[in-house]
């Protein structure tokens, strides 16, 4: 817990910044950039949590489905994020939800 509160909380950390410029002079190869489809993200606040997802279900590069749930219920106040294939989410998280309500 300790190293937990020591850590920079907020701001900018521009920490790399000199190395970047090193890599940059050197002509190092670039990373590559790999692009997953979905973006979903979890940030932690003093009183709790939000959760944020795109809704575009995509198959390549075709968009199959413009409203897509990628946050799921499972119990109250406990969710799930989902990526990947969108239906063994949907259900696995419709099961567990079940369940979650017998207990």
């Amino acid at each position: 817990m300790e190293y937990l509160q020591s850590l920079q909380k907020g701001g900018f950390n521009f920490d790399n910044c000199h190395r970047n410029n090193l890599l940059i002079e050197s002509n190092a190869v670039k990373p590559t950039v790999k692009k997953t489809g979905t973006t979903i993200v979890g940030v932690t606040f003093k009183d709790g949590v939000v959760l944020a997802a795109d809704t575009r279900a995509t198959s390549d590069t075709t968009v199959a489905e413009k409203n897509c749930a990628k946050i799921h219920y499972l119990a109250p106040n406990i969710y799930c994020c989902g990526a990947g294939t969108a239906a063994d989410c949907e259900h696995v998280t419709g099961g567990n939800t079940h369940f979650g309500s017998d207990h």
